[in-house]
């Protein structure tokens, strides 16, 4: 089955997860879902319902003692026009909202949100998830790390990263109901393929790492919007292909930023296994696949003298062939 994203992009999830992995990108409690058991405050669209809203997100993700002020700007003027820790108006321009949201101070840091995204809960929430993202490069200096052309989506990396995986991946791939149809907006950096496929690695890394034995995306369908949910189980076959490579994100980090690795697509284990089934771990000129269907077709036009013959060392091999691929399908 052909994928929605190109190596390119796998290898760079990948090899930034590295990256980040090196800085300390942890989780400190579960995946955050958008739902009342993580922001269970009354959101009522004010500027200080959206400072609560984003006190809880850092909190979630360990920042909580990081000093922060969140500034609500006019997009059309690109001027602060309510301040969210004090209620006041102010009159300063902000520099950050048509790319950097960010700026670092002697006190901390303020984040700029335009007025609009407050109306729609998933840009709000994928616009301070980003915040946060962007927050922790600054905190443990990593923007140093990647190129300057790389650093939004290293953001929304480090944020998928620190647990909020699931608001990104969300915001990554919107539905937008329009005269023209359903269409599909992102309020992150990078795509929706970058963003579910740092969803998959994350949880993947997650149940790696406490020796979890779950269902692949257990608990995350009930909090993943149409768009990602649909990808999710490609990407988490991928990495369920590569648990390897997965594991050594923590083990090996350093070797994997380098991009000393090599992808292999989800089923390429199976097609492994038959080779070694039909002789030695050597690539045969016939596919297994192909020499499994050919013996299956002789089988079936032999007729009724198949029947009475005795089972023999050919038929046992077929009937443990087939067990195999059942296996496999059942456990995707």
């Amino acid at each position: 089955m052909e994928q929605p994203w190109s190596e390119e992009q796998a290898r760079w999830v990948v090899r930034r997860a590295a990256t980040l992995s090196l800085c300390g990108a942890e989780p400190v409690g579960p995946l955050v879902l958008p739902d009342t058991r993580f922001f269970p405050d009354k959101f009522d669209r004010s500027p200080e319902s959206v400072a609560r809203l984003f006190e809880r997100m850092k909190e979630h993700v360990g920042l909580d003692e990081t000093t922060t002020e969140v500034v609500l700007v006019d997009p059309e003027e690109g001027r602060v026009v309510t301040s969210c820790s004090s209620g006041g108006c102010g009159t300063g321009a902000v520099k950050t909202l048509g790319g950097d949201r960010v700026e670092k101070r002697d006190d901390g840091y303020v984040v700029a949100v335009a007025t609009s995204e407050i109306g729609h809960s998933t840009v709000l929430t994928t616009v301070l998830a980003r915040a946060i993202g962007q927050i922790f490069l600054r905190e443990v200096d990593a923007l140093k790390r990647f190129p300057k052309n790389e650093r939004q989506a290293a953001g929304d990396l480090a944020a998928s990263m620190l647990g909020l995986a699931v608001l990104v991946a969300n915001g990554s791939g919107i539905e937008v109901k329009g005269c023209g149809g359903i269409k599909v907006h992102s309020a992150t950096s990078f795509g929706v393929q970058e963003a579910t496929l740092a969803l998959a690695l994350v949880e993947l890394r997650r149940e790696l790492r406490s020796g979890a034995s779950k269902d692949p995306g257990a608990g995350l369908a009930r909090g993943l919007d149409n768009v990602p949910r649909g990808i999710y189980p490609l990407a988490r076959a991928l990495f369920d292909e590569n648990r390897d490579i997965v594991r050594r994100i923590d083990n090996a980090p350093e070797s994997v930023e380098r991009g000393d690795f090599s992808l292999r697509a989800p089923g390429s284990s199976l097609t492994t296994k038959l080779r070694r089934l039909f002789g030695g771990s050597k690539p045969r000129d016939e596919d297994p696949l192909d020499a499994l269907e050919r013996e299956a077709s002789l089988a079936a036009a032999s007729g009724a003298a198949s029947s009475r013959r005795a089972v023999g060392p050919r038929s046992d091999r077929l009937d443990e062939i087939r067990a195999l691929v059942d296996e496999s399908f059942d456990t995707r």
